[in-house]
């Protein structure tokens, strides 16, 4: 009886299976599904449809390696913009660092979707794509020249067919000011943002979230060239659009506060930076926690202010908390990796990480000590491995003195 209940189980899976299409996985994006049922269908015919479904699956699960396989195998079959475009964006990821034979031979095939393109009257917006990719690769090869001529010929066909003020030419305008900043040609990358914002703001108004990105790049364009009132207006800009529209305890906009609060203690005004750097410090605080390690920057932004502002008293106070902050988190990049050393049995490597990780929880400033128990018995049995039984005691003794405190401390 079990035995046929278990094959009615089976017959009724592989029913519901068969229900649905390879077409209807893939669409859905149920990749599980949608690969075994490729493949079957494979067995019986292989298709370009199928090739690409496959492709398709192997993209969004992360094995590139065999979408790379799959969509050369489709190319050989059916040889169109789009699969020679997807094959591109396949071997750029799978890019190896330095490699510029693999750049070259992306670059290659995104040249070849574009003739493609061009050869039978497609759309050509569709074809901006490729030419962007290609202002990555040439940026990544050094090649400036070719990557300003594929930005510009992105632009053009964008006004060509949507017009000058299209929302789109802006992000179009936005990749070619990049190329101008990764080349320190400020002036020109400061143009090119100032022509971002004139469209951005006609198509989608003067406060909208996707200007504060612009205005960030042309900000730090002004400041470059030292053009210091653009560069203050465009951040205060900036800091009121994140205002609007994410409220002033939201993470972009502190960051921004941040900006601008570094720009002004530039320019040695200091009582804003002040004001500036108590705000970012208290939306960090209520956003990370009191004890987050990455609030260590903030309190030693804000100390150095009140230093210079001669707040002495006041500086001490959070120099002592950045100090203790960033011990906290040496204690647990130390102990990290000291734990590997001792996973390989590497316990000359591994005494030295405890010793520092220790005298930074003995640290007069630290105050969270949750991590101290765990670290002197760790220590101890590193000891013990390299025959210190007298120093591995004292770590014994100590991790008992706290456990008969803390019991103490219990009503």
């Amino acid at each position: 009886m079990r035995t046929i209940l278990f094959s009615l189980i089976s017959l009724a899976g592989q029913t519901a299976l068969a229900q649905v299409t390879w077409q209807q996985a893939l669409d859905q994006h149920r990749w599980d599904q949608a690969e075994p049922l490729i493949q079957a269908a494979l067995r019986q015919e292989e298709t370009p449809a199928l090739l690409r479904g496959l492709a398709t699956v192997y993209r969004a699960t992360g094995r590139l390696a065999d979408a790379e396989a799959t969509f050369e195998k489709l190319i050989v079959r059916e040889e169109t913009a789009e699969n020679v475009e997807d094959l591109a964006r396949v071997k750029t990821a799978l890019v190896r660092p330095g490699n510029t034979a693999d750049l070259d031979r992306a670059a290659e095939l995104y040249r070849r979707s574009l003739a493609l393109r061009r050869s039978t009257d497609q759309d050509q917006l569709k074809s901006i794509t490729a030419h962007q990719r290609l202002v990555q690769i040439m940026v990544a090869a050094n090649k400036f020249p070719e990557a300003e001529a594929e930005a510009q010929a992105a632009i053009a066909i964008r006004i060509r067919i949507l017009g000058p003020q299209h929302a789109d030419v802006a992000g179009d305008m936005a990749i070619l000011a990049r190329v101008y900043q990764v080349q320190k040609r400020l002036g020109e990358a400061a143009n090119a943002w100032e022509s971002v914002l004139r469209i951005q703001e006609a198509a989608f108004g003067v406060d909208d979230l996707k200007l504060a990105a612009s205005l960030d790049n042309l900000a730090a364009c002004r400041q470059a060239l030292q053009q210091w009132p653009q560069a203050e207006a465009a951040l205060r800009r900036a800091l009121a659009i994140h205002e609007v529209n994410q409220g002033p305890q939201h993470a972009e906009t502190t960051q921004t506060v941040d900006t601008l609060a570094k720009f002004l203690y530039d320019r040695r005004r200091f009582p804003e930076a002040e004001v500036l750097f108590q705000r970012s410090l208290a939306a960090w605080t209520s956003l990370l926690g009191e004890d987050n390690p990455l609030l260590a920057t903030s309190y030693e932004n804000l100390a150095v202010t009140e230093a210079v502002l001669l707040k002495y008293d006041e500086a001490e106070k959070l120099y002592a908390v950045a100090l203790r902050l960033r011990d906290f988190d040496d204690v647990n990049s130390l102990r990290n990796l000291a734990v590997v050393f001792v996973e390989q049995e590497k316990y000359k490597e591994a005494e030295p990480l405890y010793r520092r990780a220790l005298a930074a929880l003995d640290s007069p400033y630290t105050t969270n000590l949750e991590k101290l128990p765990d670290v002197l018995t760790e220590y101890a049995e590193v000891l013990r491995k390299l025959k210190r039984p007298t120093d591995a005691s004292k770590m014994d003794t100590r991790v008992k003195g706290l456990a008969a405190k803390q019991a103490k401390a219990k009503p």
